[in-house]
């Protein structure tokens, strides 16, 4: 998998918190790992460990503790090393357990059937650009999952069209960090094709150097979600369309799907 330099610049990664500073998908996921009583969840992706060291309070959900995790026990996983350095020097993250790697780090060190909550957040479900890998990654959560586990993510409706909002007019935003640091952002759609969106995102420090980190996303029908999930052992068990769990719609522009493993 090819890693983004928003993912691997340790500068563009120093910023990744104060551009993305938003909280409704964070207090979503706890709230749904709380509901579910999930005792070990693995989050793939996991990035800055924002989510990740959220999970680990376990609020509300009556747990025992577990492996001096708390409420309970709680693996991130990420390709990016850069990422998971701002992650265990988070506060709270010795509490979890980082890996670098893909889902299959999780299923080695844990083993099968042993997870009850995989999360993908962040749209980290749209980096899965070919059949074949999504269907790996569906696969591979499958198996750390315990039979009645569950499998939560979201991924941007295509029928919204999201990405023709992707331009610098729309999308620039000035950021400063918990250092003080100013920045402008903004990102600009280079190409669309066969559900693959390519975009640039722009970063510019007081320096004046436009640092560009190029991405492609896959957007996937609600009908093509559901079907590779089936294909992978889930029952889909809900999808929203926004964080407050309102259905999906002409007004939304998400797919937030629980699914169950059979």
């Amino acid at each position: 998998m090819r890693l983004d330099a928003h993912y691997t610049d340790p500068t563009l990664v120093s910023r990744y918190d104060a551009e993305n500073s938003g909280r409704d998908d964070t207090d979503f996921y706890v709230a749904l790992a709380d509901e579910l009583q999930a005792r070990t969840v693995v989050d793939v992706g996991c990035g800055t460990g924002v989510l990740a060291v959220a999970l680990t309070a376990g609020r509300g959900a009556g747990l025992p503790t577990t492996h001096g995790t708390g409420h309970r026990t709680v693996v991130g996983v990420d390709p990016a090393a850069p990422m998971l350095d701002v992650a265990r020097s988070r506060a709270g993250g010795e509490q979890v357990t980082w890996l670098q790697g893909t889902a299959d780090a999780a299923l080695d060190h844990l083993g099968p059937g042993s997870a009850d909550l995989v999360l993908m957040t962040g749209h980290v479900a749209q980096v899965f650009l070919t059949d074949d890998d999504w269907s790996q990654v569906l696969r591979t959560a499958a198996a750390l999952l315990a039979s009645g586990g569950h499998l939560a993510f979201e991924t941007r409706d295509p029928d919204r069209r999201a990405w023709t909002r992707w331009t610098p007019e729309l999308t620039r935003e000035h950021s400063t960090d918990p250092d003080g640091v100013a920045s402008t952002g903004w990102v600009e759609v280079t190409a669309v094709r066969d559900g693959l969106v390519t975009f640039d995102g722009h970063t510019v420090l007081g320096d004046g150097v436009d640092r560009v980190s190029t991405s492609t996303l896959r957007f996937r029908s609600r009908s093509e979600v559901e079907s590779t999930l089936d294909g992978a052992g889930f029952d889909v068990a809900r999808t929203y369309g926004d964080w407050d769990r309102s259905p999906v719609g002409p007004k939304t522009s998400e797919l937030i799907v629980v699914a169950r493993r059979r």
